[in-house]
């Protein structure tokens, strides 16, 4: 993993999404430990996970599909979390729903995360 490019990934976020980003993190997804983020927390970092793993768990049982690129949850205090899985990692970014363009944030902003973590790990 290319720490620098995964910072830069961060970044990168962070300029595309201005103000509207409020944290954002990347975790181990076997242990919830944060390895790159931006105004985040070890508490952020364990619930994404945690999350992941409760919904996929629980989707499982019913037999629904898992969670695929991203989920989106929008919460209380007009803020939005996105979950991005990336197999042994797991992306939360937390915005403010209020200034967040959910076409640019779906269709541009979380393809070219994506496309960046790629970059880092390989």
């Amino acid at each position: 993993m290319n720490v620098t490019k995964l910072n830069e990934a961060i970044g990168l976020l962070k300029t595309n999404l201005g103000e509207s980003l409020l944290s954002t993190t990347i975790a181990m997804n076997i242990d919830g430990q944060s390895i790159a983020g931006f105004n985040s927390s070890p508490k952020f970092a364990a619930l994404i996970v945690k999350i992941v793993k409760v919904v996929n768990d629980t989707v499982k049982i019913s037999g629904i599909p898992q969670i695929g690129k991203y989920a989106t949850f929008d919460l209380q205090d007009d803020q939005l979390l996105v979950i991005l899985p990336l197999g042994e990692y797991i992306w939360g970014i937390l915005l403010d729903g209020t200034k967040t363009q959910m076409g640019l944030l779906l269709n541009i902003e979380i393809p070219a995360a994506i496309d960046a973590f790629a970059e880092a790990i390989a």
